[in-house]
Parts: structure tokens; sequence; C-alpha cells
């Protein structure tokens, strides 16, 4: 037999000898339910709000989701688009027409009944940049 120092420092240990393999099992179901008790059903975000997350910071995104939500025209939508891109450094005038974008905030904008095609939220959205301030070059 060889000498072996074993130093533990706190935790749970177990020491085995004479095992040949050791099984450790976790079960983290618990672990979830504590962290979503603590939140109020709104504030847990659906999957398809996740994803914007890409683009702006998660502090941000329940405020910018009662937004789209709250939208009744492609018009108002395209107007939310465009403050965001106003307000978030990811966000740019390119990235805010492209189909991909546009899909992602579409599904959210449940109270839009009309006009829902991505051609139409991409013209909108191009109106309400046209219709931006323009800025003096300094």
């Amino acid at each position: 037999m060889s000498d072996v120092n074993i130093t533990i420092n706190g935790g749970h240990n177990q020491i085995l000898p004479n095992a040949t393999e050791a099984v450790q099992n976790f079960y983290g179901d618990h672990f979830a339910e504590k962290v979503l008790a603590g939140k109020q059903p709104d504030e847990v975000l659906p999957v398809e709000a996740r994803k914007l997350l890409l683009y702006m910071e998660e502090e941000r995104l329940p405020h910018y989701l009662s937004l789209i939500r709250a939208c009744q025209s492609a018009t108002e939508l395209g107007q939310v688009v465009v403050d965001m891109c106003m307000q978030e450094s990811k966000l740019t005038k390119e990235e805010i027409v492209k189909a991909r974008f546009i899909n992602l905030i579409l599904p959210l904008a449940i109270q839009l009944t009309q006009g829902k095609s991505v051609d139409n939220i991409r013209a909108r959205i191009n109106d309400a940049l046209a219709n931006l301030p323009r800025q003096r070059p300094k």
C-alpha cells in the first residue's frame, strides 16, 4: 500500500477506497422552480422575445416588448422599431429592415391584424426612418 494524503476543505465528501465507480445524480428541477417563483408571470419572457437579446440589453427588453405588443398598425410598429434603433447601439438602420429582424418582431405584435407581411413592415420602417429629423453634418 502507498501513503495517500487527503485534504478535505468543507462541502460533502465521500471517500470510497474499494469502489470501482461512483455515480452522482443532480436533480435540478427544484432550482428552476425557485428561480421562477420569484418572478411575476409577465416577467417570464417568451422564447420569441428572448431572441431579441441579440440586439439589446435584457433590462430594456420588457419595455420594448410591451411597446411592440401594443402596436395596432404596421405604421405604429415601424415607429417603435425606429425608436428602438435610435436607443440601442446594436441595432442599425440596415439591420432593422432585414427580414430576419422583422420575422423576430412580427410574432410579438399580437394586436397587429392587418399588414403583417415582411415587405409591408419593412416599408413602414423605411417610412419612419424617412420621417426622422435630419442631422446637420459637423
